[in-house]
């Protein structure tokens, strides 16, 4: 129970005391934040720890009459690792890449407090808990995106905004509806639904996909997404690989097991088109990413390209399906948080932030474009990537479900992000020097290296050594089927 109580709280604990401490105390204060993110990160291990241990750690109470719990389940913790992991590695990326920039104190506070939100969205027992931290988790990360304060960033925050409380209103009917059809909220003791009498469930269904499928980048909801890209990069990085995009993924998950259940969703006339709403996105998006010339908005549409991978895997309703899906979420997100700390150092070591001005990058960025070659590998899915193994299994389950199309479509997706990417790396290791000489070296830029190349090696590790992952996509598995 301690360790749930520290890691929710310890965001909220740092970001408070960030706030009121003097600006000019930059040294202090990336102390501070460092710590109380190491306690959030020990915590949610300790959580881990516990849960696979067999044991339930559950607070709960009454809010407004509605029965609130935190109730921490294998799906849940594979989430909260994630993100509390990759925090870590985000926030010692984010003292080079913000030093001397303007607003840090506003940005290290809503930082950490948006890492309470997400862990609170990770460990939710029931939909009102979850609605609850999905709600803040929008509220908690709109100044980070507008954290420029240009009339840019304004604009992109106006439709995140919109986008994502204009979602959370569906969800919210989703809810209600759910409590009047299934009798109860919570996520313990099977599907929702299962004994209810599927009176309007088709409905209910696509108020569910609606509602976390804004945040989840489904199209056509995604819109908000590439807008979004205007703020600072280690932000981008926790938009499209830890937060918020992953709330998203992490909602229609509990729809699809918690909620419904793979039986009952089996029985429904939407879920058909589920899949093939995904396969359409898995394809539309990374088509429309290689069009794109500014390199963090490639990466934008190459996120809602494979965000639906796992949703894919999810759709299918097999236990392969859902293995891959799990093996996605953790190998896609090591490698692109990787992605966007290689972006963001090309802009801040050389201006390069064009495609078309990538010219000769990796001769005055070598280790920062061997490590964006090496992630290029991974997005495209091959070995030795930790991503090859969640799309082996996500092909797997398409087959064994009697989806093969759906292996068709991950494959020519691989080859369209090798399209996408790898004419870039060429381009920047052979195309003729442009860019200004620089070094790979001091302390601001270590900053932003060591945690880019460690994260690559993860992924090699991951793809190396799968069962370094596995005790938990089995554990997430297990406790489904």
């Amino acid at each position: 129970m301690l360790a749930l109580v520290l890691a929710l709280s310890s965001g909220v604990a740092g970001g408070l005391l960030v706030a009121v401490l003097p600006a000019a105390r930059s040294r202090l204060r990336n102390l501070v934040v460092l710590f109380f993110t190491g306690c959030g990160v020990f915590g949610s291990w300790q959580v881990a720890r516990l849960v696979w241990a067999g044991e339930q750690l559950r607070i709960a109470g009454r809010l407004g009459g509605l029965s609130f719990c935190l109730d921490p389940d294998p799906l849940g913790v594979v989430f909260a690792l994630l993100a509390a992991t990759l925090w870590l590695f985000t926030v010692v990326y984010s003292f080079g890449y913000m030093a001397g920039k303007a607003h840090q104190r506003t940005y290290y506070s809503f930082l950490l407090l948006t890492f309470s939100v997400t862990l609170g969205v990770a460990f939710s027992g029931n939909l009102v808990a979850l609605y609850l931290f999905y709600e803040l988790l929008t509220l908690a990360t709109y100044p980070l995106v507008i954290q420029e304060r240009s009339e840019e960033a304004m604009q992109a925050g106006t439709k995140y905004l919109l986008y994502n409380l204009s979602g959370a209103a569906v969800l919210l009917l989703a809810i209600v509806l759910t409590a009047a059809q299934g009798g109860r909220l919570d996520f313990v003791g099977g599907p929702i639904l299962a004994r209810g009498m599927k009176t309007g469930y088709n409905g209910l269904l696509f108020l569910f996909t609606v509602g976390f499928g804004v945040k989840a980048a489904l199209m056509p909801l995604h819109r908000w997404l590439p807008a979004a890209m205007v703020a600072p990069t280690p932000v981008s990085a926790l938009l499209h690989a830890v937060a918020v995009v992953y709330a998203g993924v992490f909602g229609l998950l509990r729809v699809v097991f918690s909620v419904f259940g793979p039986e009952l969703l089996g029985e429904l006339g939407f879920t058909a088109l589920l899949p093939w709403v995904a396969a359409v996105t898995i394809l539309v998006g990374i088509i429309l990413a290689t069009r794109q010339d500014e390199l963090k908005r490639r990466l934008a549409y190459q996120t809602i390209s494979h965000l639906s991978y796992i949703l894919l895997g999810a759709f299918t309703l097999h236990p392969s399906g859902l293995a891959g899906a799990v093996l996605q979420m953790i190998g896609y997100a090591a490698l692109k948080t990787a992605f966007f700390f290689c972006v963001g150092l090309i802009a801040e070591q050389t201006g390069v932030t064009r495609v078309s001005r990538m010219d000769g990058v990796g001769k005055v960025l070598p280790k920062t474009m061997a490590a964006f070659a090496v992630v290029t590998l991974g997005m495209i899915g091959l070995l030795p990537l930790g991503t090859f193994w969640g799309k082996y299994y996500l092909m797997k389950g398409s087959v064994a479900g009697g989806l093969w199309p759906l292996a068709v479509v991950l494959a020519g997706s691989g080859f369209i992000n090798a399209v996408c990417f790898i004419p870039v790396v060429v381009k920047a290791f052979q195309g003729e020097r442009t860019c200004t000489p620089v070094t790979e070296r001091g302390g601001r830029v270590t900053l932003m290296l060591a945690p880019t190349l460690l994260l690559v090696v993860i992924g090699l590790g991951m793809g190396l050594f799968p069962g370094m992952v596995w005790p938990g996509v089995r554990a997430v598995v297990d406790w489904f089927f």
